[in-house]
């Protein structure tokens, strides 16, 4: 009997020092922690309201665009021809293909002036170029040897587009080909400064910047979240759109939302939008206007500078209203302690020592349970060197 027992006691002792050894290298109540993003948002869709241009043409005819889709164009630029009457495919591609060529050769130009160097003493340059670098070499001077270096290649690479006759030849063919086409013609200029397009939706007097703060949920509504959108064809009906241009500089999102959402928002907040049929992209705003309540919900208007290519190819977007956003560790609330002081902790554990990590409380979601923390500046222990954290008390 003696025995029996004594067995029993060994086996408790055994079970006890293990879970001992155990529990001190490795404390029940505790947590590995994550590195998150965590977003205060709500997915909607909405509308992008933009300053547009759009020519219109009163006659049947034939457009020529001299700007390729999405280029930058200035106030008053020339941006392509309206011949009034049919022109062959074949004329306009040879238009196309010639101003292509003189792009080309302008820019190569542009490049090749910049260095300040006259066309016709090109070797003479390159000439001057190696003297210097063999002087350069004498002295030791591995930067400038490197720069008259570059000097050289830009000039070689630049001698043969830089001729002002290639420029003349592709300027002379264009004009042949304009005198050769026997119908008249008109000269597109840009009335506003922006991005060119040839895509139209009709939206484009039906949502402007200046009736922003009259547009209200009704009116929302009775919008069509499939909008046409046309390109246009060099085959231009009477009444047809020619061309179109976008101000690129500020742009708006109107949103409709539930009107409980924005209670403690107000016009002038800083805010975010991600656009998920764009990748994702997001972008900063600020909020614009917000309707008056109509049936629970309220219309957001996003105030948009930044600029983003997708934005002027749609119209309606699937779109995140992110109100605010945190970096931080995602830790269960009873986590967090809090000192006489005021200070907030959490226990950090690396390896089998416990540390003190001083944190911001950055969020709190208190139905959830958890919150999103992140070490003060000033704190010794880095919860990034922590490799988890106590949530309880042993």
């Amino acid at each position: 009997m003696k025995k029996i027992f004594a067995v029993v006691m060994f086996l408790a002792v055994a079970a006890m020092v293990v879970y001992g050894i155990k529990y001190a290298v490795t404390p029940v109540n505790t947590q590995q922690i994550e590195y998150i993003t965590q977003e205060n948002y709500v997915n909607t869709n909405g509308f992008i309201i933009r300053s547009e241009w759009v020519m219109t043409t009163r006659s049947a005819g034939t457009v020529y665009h001299s700007v390729s889709e999405g280029d930058r164009v200035a106030k008053d630029s020339s941006i392509g021809t309206f011949f009034y009457g049919d022109v062959s495919s074949d004329s306009i591609n040879e238009l196309t293909v010639i101003d292509s060529k003189i792009k080309s050769v302008q820019s190569d130009n542009d490049e090749y002036s910049s260095l300040s160097i006259d066309p016709s003493n090109v070797e003479n340059s390159i000439y001057q170029r190696e003297q210097d670098i063999i002087k350069a070499a004498g002295n030791n001077n591995i930067i400038e040897i490197s720069k008259y270096k570059d000097d050289i290649n830009s000039l070689r690479q630049n001698n043969t587009m830089s001729d002002h006759n290639e420029l003349e030849k592709y300027q002379s063919q264009r004009k042949e080909l304009l005198n050769s086409i026997q119908t008249s013609k008109e000269d597109i200029y840009a009335q506003i400064s922006g991005v060119f397009t040839t895509y139209v939706d009709g939206y484009e007097t039906s949502l402007v910047p200046e009736n922003i703060e009259s547009y209200d949920t009704a009116y929302f509504e009775s919008l069509s979240q499939s909008p046409e959108i046309s390109k246009i064809s060099s085959k231009v009906d009477a009444g047809g759109s020619i061309c179109k241009i976008v101000n690129n500089h500020e742009w708006y999102v109107m949103m409709s939302i539930p009107a409980e959402l924005m209670n403690e928002r107000e016009e002038g907040d800083d805010i975010k939008l991600r656009f998920n049929n764009m990748a994702d992209a997001v972008v900063d705003g600020s909020v614009y206007h917000i309707s008056d309540e109509q049936n629970g919900r309220v219309i957001v208007t996003v105030k948009c500078s930044t600029y983003l290519e997708n934005a002027f190819s749609y119209r309606f977007v699937d779109v995140d209203l992110i109100f605010e956003s945190y970096d931080g560790y995602k830790i269960p609330v009873q986590a967090i302690r809090t000192e006489s002081d005021g200070k907030q902790k959490v226990i950090g554990i690396s390896g089998n020592k416990q540390y003190d990590c001083y944190c911001d409380v950055l969020f709190t979601n208190t139905d959830g349970g958890y919150a999103i923390v992140d070490s003060t500046d000033d704190a010794v222990n880095k919860l990034s060197d922590m490799d988890r954290i106590m949530v309880g008390e042993r």
